[in-house]
């Protein structure tokens, strides 16, 4: 068998198909690998989304039982927290919209950027410049419990 490609003449040789699937996927593996971080990425911006409007959730949930803004921030804040590194938490501010007992809450985020290059991601450091983020907020409206 190996007498075979020693009498194979350089047109038979480079000619022959032999080998051409495994270029193929070297050579696709690079971008499907890409593809799957920009994926990853896209369902952790979604992930970070749904926890940043259960912290405002919780936030409000907690503000109209107690009346106390500092333990609606930090119940946002223990909220924020179980998303681990891919979120920081900002700030909480709760505005009264009139005085019949209904207040807003609003809840400032920044989604930590970890697998995009940086030229996609340009202007977008946070305020340690540690990580590239990009700023979620989410209000809610809601009336205290009385």
């Amino acid at each position: 068998m190996g007498d075979e490609w020693v009498m194979l003449s350089k047109q038979d040789f480079f000619n022959s198909q032999k080998g051409s699937v495994t270029i193929e996927f070297i050579g696709i593996l690079p971008a499907v690998f890409i593809a799957m971080l920009v994926l990853w990425q896209f369902l952790l911006g979604v992930y970070a989304v749904i926890v940043t409007q259960s912290a405002a959730n919780e936030a409000a949930k907690v503000y109209a039982i107690t009346g106390d803004e500092s333990e609606a921030e930090q119940a946002a804040e223990n909220i924020v927290e179980t998303a681990g590194e891919t979120l920081t938490f900002g700030h909480v501010s709760i505005t009264h919209t009139a005085s019949d007992g209904y207040f807003t809450v609003h809840v400032d985020v920044s989604f930590n950027l970890t697998f995009l290059p940086e030229i996609l991601t340009k202007n977008l450091l946070d305020e340690d410049e540690k990580y590239l983020a990009i700023p979620i907020q989410q209000e809610l409206h809601s009336r205290m419990i009385y």
